[in-house]
């Protein structure tokens, strides 16, 4: 997403103009909130004064009907008359002047009994039931009465000499009040009802008597949604033409039906005219002030925001490494007062002259950087660095030009014994040699690299044929046959090489180095010092071996390994010596799968040292399944690979082991290879000592086949010798075998150690074992391996008292 630019001084201008129109406005709305406040309370005030001259003006009212009803009797002397009637005619005559100056619409003289002694009009029905609650309170009431018209409705109870009551009652017209309201509030003046509803609206209201019938009439149209409740607690503000009216409702009376309410409507269009003047003035006002302030912070901000601007211009060109012409932009400009401006400007320029000094430094010393990081500071070939760079230009040019190219992975043999016995310096020293050998065998265009330890990467362009390539790759071969010497050490070392050749386009570099690779270890696997070419069969092979390793893995967590046992006999008295566990792996797609198609492949990797431990400790479990069977004393031979026997926590496990089941180390016999044990024979020696100690034997397995074996034999603790099956097989047609198994049988006995042999499948053979004092024959002749689940019956129907039952043939 595009970022937007926005500059500093723009953004101090927004700034300010922002919190100046803050201000404003929060200036505006309390001012503005102030004026409505003041409104309010005017409307609330004139509320009040209505409420209040309503109230006076009725109890003034009362208060002047009372008093003539009150004054009337005593100057009647009414109560030195022993009946009414001349009180009611006496009253008669003063009801035309008191409809006159009071405004007495209607006058009742009533008796004790309810009786109508005198009536100037028909009595109501809500005026009789007013008298009779005098009568029975024996007290004057008044109070309001709304019909069409609202009046005001007095009775006063009076006693004759006879201790008589009778009541005076009257109705007098509001309508000199209303005008007298309307002439102290300056407000039109209405009588208005509307019927009883939970959810009455203003339309609903009736006027019944008013002094601007007009006005009402405007201000109660169209209010269809107002609800009278609103009305009567906050009044209603209304607009009508150029007018602005507010109308108030006073509760007058409630009859059940009806609700009478006393409709004030009071002008206030002068006073919202004023405060809207007041307002637009107020407005201008700080619109002026605004803008004069706005004005005068720009006047003073503009310099400022100038030298910024100059600044920010120039800064990139830092960035962009063009000093001089930063130091040539005029962003410095004499001043008799400096700010923090003039010391961010003339540190921005000395920081110019720094950065460009550094840049110099930077790009020498990059340089130096990218020469140690495309070669190697020992040998000075060129490294795995400028190896990929290299090759992945060679294989681009693959599709514009009709070429090829080859690859040569060489590998040292043994340079690991020149570390060990003469030292690392040492050792850097043959690599430098070897270095040499490899650039003097190769063309000026073609490129050699020291690819990591003692290997070595070249790269071959403009072969011809596959045949060049392999042509240079015999004359390193050649090279490396001479001796090498060092000061005064002269060292004979090999080279292993795996050569790829392409003319693939769109082959990737990765992969011929990969190729290259698995080449130079078939080489290796074959004996080292000779050139291997890659073909897709080798890659199907390491295919396989991580295949099978991957296998191995889940084979171990899914228990589809177990072990075969297969016997040893003492040669003469056939007793059984001990079994030989031997692995197998019975795969659930493939079935069983052969120990020679497995083991080798899985000899040097991590998964056979696990694997390893899992035999020894399964060997053991069978052991004290086979002493509970009777057999106890023999012994189970386990076969360790290089890797187990060299693990440093080999000598724990097997202490450990023996302590968990509690049983001895003399039950167990470790079979090594002799080239176990020729690869680092000092530390051979070290460990088999450790483990004799805890009271492990030992055996040499495929005795002959190895090398190098008879130097070391007297000092190690060797136990057992076992003759390889190869020479079992052709002891009886080949004479140079059955002399060499003779001669072997007879240097081992003189050892004091035991002899073993191996493949025994005739009955001739083990005549001339047994005739020749071998100690112990193992093979197909007595039985083959068995199965550890058949071991159980393998022991009841072969076994009697822990010797073979069948005679040798």
């Amino acid at each position: 997403m595009k970022k937007i630019f926005v500059s500093v001084p723009n953004k101090l201008m927004a700034l300010t103009l922002g919190t100046l129109l803050f201000v404003s406005i929060g200036f505006s709305l309390l001012s503005l909130n102030r004026l409505q406040t003041e409104f309010e309370l005017y409307q609330v005030d004139a509320f009040k004064q209505g409420q209040q001259q309503f109230d006076m003006h009725q109890h003034q009212l009362t208060s002047q009907l009372r008093v003539w009803l009150e004054s009337f009797a005593d100057i009647m002397q009414f109560q030195n008359s022993d009946d009414f009637g001349n009180f009611a005619s006496v009253l008669s005559k003063q009801f035309d002047g008191l409809q006159l100056h009071l405004g007495v619409e209607n006058l009742w003289l009533v008796s004790n009994k309810q009786e109508v002694i005198y009536a100037s009009s028909y009595l109501p029905d809500y005026a009789q039931v007013s008298i009779a609650n005098v009568l029975l309170r024996q007290e004057p009431i008044s109070q309001l009465y709304c019909d069409t018209l609202c009046k005001q409705f007095i009775a006063v109870p009076v006693l004759n000499q006879a201790g008589e009551i009778a009541v005076v009652a009257l109705t007098a017209s509001l309508a000199d009040m209303l005008y007298s309201m309307n002439s102290v509030l300056k407000s039109d003046i209405a009588i208005v009802s509307v019927n009883r509803q939970l959810y009455s609206k203003l339309a609903d209201v009736e006027v019944h008597s008013s002094s601007n019938p007009a006005i009402f009439e405007q201000i109660l149209a169209g209010e269809d949604q107002v609800s009278l409740r609103d009305v009567e607690q906050i009044g209603l503000n209304k607009q009508v033409g150029e007018y602005f009216y507010l109308f108030n409702l006073l509760p007058l009376s409630n009859d059940g039906k009806k609700a009478y309410y006393l409709a004030m409507v009071g002008d206030l269009s002068a006073y919202k005219a004023e405060s809207d003047q007041y307002r637009y003035q107020f407005l201008l006002s700080v619109l002026v002030i605004f803008i004069t302030l706005m004005s005068f912070i720009f006047f003073v901000a503009s310099p400022f925001t100038k030298r910024l601007l100059r600044l920010s211009n120039a800064l990139p060109l830092l960035a962009k490494k063009e000093f001089a012409q930063f130091r040539e932009a005029k962003i410095v400009q004499q001043r008799l007062v400096h700010d923090e401006l003039d010391i961010v400007t003339t540190a921005a320029q000395s920081l110019s002259y720094e950065l460009e000094q550094l840049n110099i430094e930077v790009e020498q010393k990059t340089k130096e950087l990218e020469n140690i990081a495309m070669y190697d500071l020992l040998t000075g070939l060129p490294n795995r660095n400028m190896l990929n760079y290299q090759l992945r230009k060679t294989v681009a040019k693959l599709g514009r030009y009709e070429s090829s190219v080859a690859v040569l992975f060489l590998d040292l043999d043994d340079f690991k014994k020149v570390n060990d016995s003469h030292g690392h310096s040492e050792g850097d020293r043959l690599l430098i040699e070897a270095a040499n050998r490899i650039r003097l065998s190769i063309r000026e265009f073609d490129l050699a690299c020291r690819f990591g330890g003692d290997e070595f990467v070249v790269i071959l362009s403009q072969m011809n044929t596959k045949q060049d390539a392999i042509d240079v790759a015999e004359r390193i071969l050649a090279n490396f046959k001479e001796p090498i010497r060092i000061g005064t050490s002269i060292f004979y070392v090999s080279t292993s090489i795996g050569l790829v050749y392409s003319e693939e386009v769109g082959i990737k570099a990765d992969d011929l180095v990969s190729f290259a690779d698995i080449a130079m270890y078939e080489a290796k696997e074959h004996g080292g010092g000779q050139l291997f070419v890659y073909h897709d069969d080798m890659y199907q092979r390491v295919a396989q071996r991580v295949m099978l390793e991957g296998e191995v893995r889940q084979a171990l967590a899914k228990n589809q390994f177990s072990l075969s046992l297969q016997p040893q006999l003492e040669t003469k008295s056939k007793k059984l010596f001990g079994f030989e566990a031997l692995l197998r792996w019975h795969h659930p797609e493939r079935g069983m799968v052969s120990p020679d198609d497995f083991i080798p492949i899985l000899e040097n990797s991590e998964h056979m040292i696990e694997l390893g431990y899992w035999v020894i400790r399964h060997s053991v479990e069978l052991l004290i399944e086979l002493k509970e069977q009777g057999l106890e004393d023999i012994k189970v031979a386990i076969n360790l690979s290089a890797d187990q026997f060299l693990d440093p926590n080999l000598a724990n496990y097997l202490i450990g082991l023996m302590d968990e089941f509690r049983i001895s180390a003399s039950h167990f016999e470790l079979e090594l290879t002799e080239q176990t044990l020729v690869k680092d024979i000092e530390h051979a020696i070290d460990v088999m000592k450790t483990l004799k100690d805890i009271g492990f034997s030992f055996a040499i397995d495929d005795f002959g086949t190895g090398y190098s074996s008879l130097a070391y034999l007297k000092r190690m603790p060797v136990d057992v010798i076992k003759i390889d099956k190869s020479f079992i097989f052709g002891m009886l047609e080949n004479h140079a075998d059955y002399q060499i198994i003779m001669s072997t049988i007879a240097m081992v006995k003189n050892l004091g150690l035991t002899v073993v042999a191996e493949g025994v499948e005739t009955g001739a053979q083990l005549r001339h074992l047994r005739s020749n004092d071998c100690d112990i024959i193992q093979g197909y002749y007595f039985s083959k391996p068995v199965p550890e689940a058949e071991l159980a019956e393998f022991v009841d129907n072969q076994l009697i008292d822990g010797h073979w039952k069948t005679e040798a043939k």
